[in-house]
């Protein structure tokens, strides 16, 4: 299973470089600093830019309290090449804290799936290699009033545009339009929408790599989709070096010429 997967799906919908002020942090986070998403709601996005089209479901599916007793919610996500994620290539199902949201300190358990495979939870010492290391609590204050441009570091802004309506693949959308430059070139543009469930995201476009993701659908009547292990299977870790076979350890090209020798006839 590719950690790295897991990981970029979180980092586009959640990830915000640490060093920037808070207000800059909210305008460059897609995901709500809290997950209010009611259970049942959904939303799929198409993503267009790669080699093969892909597409990207969201859905809240039950709630529950997480180990410290604080309100969560089980969310599921999907990628697959078809639209309604009928064979999905990966599957995540994650219990996210209300009060944190969809990040990595807001994540208290994961499971993974790949293809036809069985979903199986990541143990709680490696959630940070799938997520990222949590970044510790911060006070939280006041938030500046908004303002139309943004410093976010040297040579680099964000630009906050008026809401208006933006058109989508599922239908027309009050949006507020966000743009990041570095320097004159644009990195990315995105538009945040009420109306979208979830993440509030209605679209997002890297224009130096030409690749862009758009809300597709969306709804209020989620299902469960995925089936959770018991909890006596084995769950997902990350084990050292010394645990592989020979086959697979590193060998520093001395060993490796040494070998060499010693099988020539």
């Amino acid at each position: 299973m590719s950690a790295l997967l897991c990981a970029v799906s979180v980092a586009l919908v959640a990830a915000a470089p640490p060093q920037l002020s808070r207000e800059s942090r909210m305008l460059f986070e897609t995901a709500p600093t809290r997950m209010e998403a009611r259970v049942g709601e959904w939303v799929t996005y198409q993503m267009d830019g790669s080699p093969q089209q892909g597409f990207m479901r969201l859905a809240v599916v039950g709630e529950e309290k997480d180990a410290k007793g604080r309100d969560a919610v089980w969310v599921e996500m999907e990628f697959g090449k078809h639209s309604e994620l009928k064979a999905p290539l990966a599957q995540y199902l994650m219990l996210v804290t209300r009060d944190v949201g969809l990040r990595s300190e807001g994540v208290t358990r994961l499971f993974v799936s790949q293809g036809y495979e069985k979903l199986q939870e990541v143990e709680q010492d490696a959630l940070p290699h799938f997520l990222g290391t949590p970044k510790p609590d911060a006070p939280q204050g006041a938030l500046p009033p908004p303002t139309e441009r943004l410093s976010a570091g040297p040579d680099t802004s964000v630009t906050r545009g008026k809401p208006a309506r933006v058109m989508t693949l599922a239908g027309t959308v009050t949006a507020e339009p966000m743009e990041v430059r570095y320097r004159q070139l644009v990195v990315k543009r995105y538009w945040v929408s009420r109306e979208v469930p979830i993440l509030h995201l209605a679209k997002i476009e890297f224009p130096p790599i030409q690749y862009a993701m758009e809300v597709r659908d969306h709804g209020v009547d989620a299902r469960p989709r995925m089936v959770r292990p018991s909890p006596n299977d084995k769950k997902m870790t990350l084990g050292t070096e010394e645990q592989l076979p020979s086959r697979f350890k590193f060998q520093s090209p001395a060993e490796t010429d040494s070998e060499s020798k010693d099988n020539l006839p």
